[in-house]
C-alpha cells in the first residue's frame, strides 16, 4: 500500500490549545478534508482486491472501506515512558489501572483520520443540512475546540474520534469489518432525529 501519513502543523492537545489556534486547526481541517479524500482513495486502490473503491460518497462505499480498514489496523508495543506520562496526567484513581502494552500505530491513527473525513462527506452529501462547528463550550466536553458535524438532531459527531474508537474495537478484536457502516446508519439517525 503506498500511502503518506498525514502530519498536522499543530499539537493536538485540543484543551491546552488557544481559541486562536484552534481556529485555526478547525480551518486547516476543512480544507484538508477533499485532499486527504483523495491520498486514501489511492491507498485503497493500491491495494490488491481493491484497485475498483472509488471514494463515490454512496454509504454503500462503507462496507468494503470497512474491510479494507480492518485489514490495515496496526498496533505498536507502548514505551514505559509513555505509561508514565498516561498515569502522571491521570486523576488519582486512574493510576491504579493497568495500562494496556499497546497502542495503534501512527499510521493506523492517520488512517482513521482519513476514514473519519471521508465518512463525514458521505454524511454530508446524504444527509442534507448538515453542518460543521468548532467546539467551544466547556473543557470537560469530550470534543472540545474538536470539529463536529451538527445536524437538525442537535447531536454532535466527531467523525474522527468515533472513527479512532473503531480502530481501538478493530484492534482489540470487539468490532468486525461491517462496524463502519453500521456506525454510519446508527449515526444517521441520530443526525436527524
Amino acid at each position: 500500500m503506498k500511502y503518506e501519513i498525514i502530519q498536522p502543523p499543530f499539537t493536538l492537545e485540543f484543551r491546552a490549545m488557544s481559541r486562536e489556534a484552534a481556529k485555526d486547526y478547525f480551518d486547516w481541517f476543512i480544507e484538508q478534508i477533499p485532499i486527504r479524500i483523495r491520498i486514501l482513495e489511492q491507498a485503497v486502490q493500491s491495494t490488491d482486491g481493491y484497485e475498483d473503491w472509488q471514494a463515490d460518497y454512496a454509504p454503500e462505499s462503507l462496507e468494503r472501506l470497512g474491510q479494507w480498514f480492518y485489514e490495515h489496523v496496526e498496533t505498536r508495543e507502548r514505551t514505559k515512558e509513555e505509561k508514565e506520562t498516561i498515569y502522571s496526567r491521570a486523576p488519582e484513581w486512574f493510576r491504579h489501572v493497568e495500562i494496556s502494552d499497546w497502542e495503534l500505530a501512527n499510521q493506523t491513527f492517520s488512517l482513521a483520520m482519513d476514514i473519519g473525513m471521508y465518512v463525514s462527506r458521505v454524511f454530508e452529501k446524504n444527509l442534507p443540512g448538515l453542518k460543521w462547528m468548532m467546539i467551544k463550550q466547556s473543557k470537560r466536553h469530550v470534543d472540545f475546540q474538536q470539529p463536529v458535524i451538527v445536524g437538525s438532531g442537535k447531536r454532535e459527531l466527531n467523525p474522527v474520534r468515533v472513527i479512532v474508537v473503531y480502530a481501538y474495537s478493530l484492534a482489540k478484536g470487539k468490532r468486525g469489518p461491517e462496524g463502519l457502516k453500521e456506525l454510519y446508519d446508527i449515526w444517521t439517525s441520530l443526525l436527524v432525529e
